[in-house]
């Protein structure tokens, strides 16, 4: 005899199964209504089983977190791609957008259209978020630099990541440059950029587990 919970698991699963052929072959013959009922009420019972077993499931938190990660995901390619739409607008010290843009003012934009806020200068913008290493890094951290004057750990420029190649452990980035405008830089360049680099922040969190 088998036990109550499987065969009512078994009852329920026929249910959805003869509501699933019920929506697949269309036929000009309907159920009575107390059936076609049943049928929909198995469905619905089916999917609150599942709910349960998910909210109960000692790996909630984890799928949680990745839902997070995917929100983020999409966070950060709405960035990358709302910042593309500005390559080529020219530099303008102290402007933030849209005909023109400084390097923090750029940043300061892209991340403002989509709710997030961050101080003007890039100097207070190297205050924000948390620390990244450079093998770390992901599309919408950022990366600061020193300026052509004031110190080689002064910050003085800011720009975006927007891709990273983890073969070689090179990565891409967007930003106002004052002799280009808005254009995409490889990193390391072994020259202007690497000499200055300065650090990194992420101030999108990091919902990934750490080990």
């Amino acid at each position: 005899m088998k036990p109550i919970a499987t065969l009512g698991m078994s009852m329920i699963i026929s249910f959805a199964t003869a509501s699933s052929v019920k929506a697949e072959n269309p036929t000009p013959y309907k159920l009575p209504e107390v059936h076609s009922s049943a049928a929909e009420s198995g469905v619905l019972l089916l999917g609150d089983y599942f709910d349960g077993v998910r909210d109960f499931s000692p790996f909630a938190d984890l799928l949680t977190e990745r839902v997070q990660d995917d929100e983020n995901t999409e966070l950060i390619n709405q960035l990358t791609d709302f910042a593309s739409k500005y390559l080529g607008t020219r530099y303008r010290r102290g402007s933030s957008g849209p005909s023109s843009f400084d390097c923090s003012g750029f940043v300061g934009f892209v991340f403002k259209n989509f709710g997030i806020n961050l101080q003007r200068t890039s100097r207070n913008q190297y205050n924000e978020g948390e620390t990244v290493e450079i093998d770390e890094l992901r599309p919408g951290d950022l990366m600061f630099f020193s300026g052509r004057s004031g110190g080689k750990t002064r910050v003085g420029h800011v720009a975006m990541v927007v891709d990273v190649n983890h073969d070689d452990g090179s990565c891409t980035f967007i930003h106002a440059s004052t002799s280009k405008g808005v254009v995409y830089q490889k990193f390391p360049d072994n020259g202007y950029y690497s000499k200055r680099y300065i650090g990194a922040k992420r101030v999108i969190p990091d919902t990934t587990p750490k080990a």
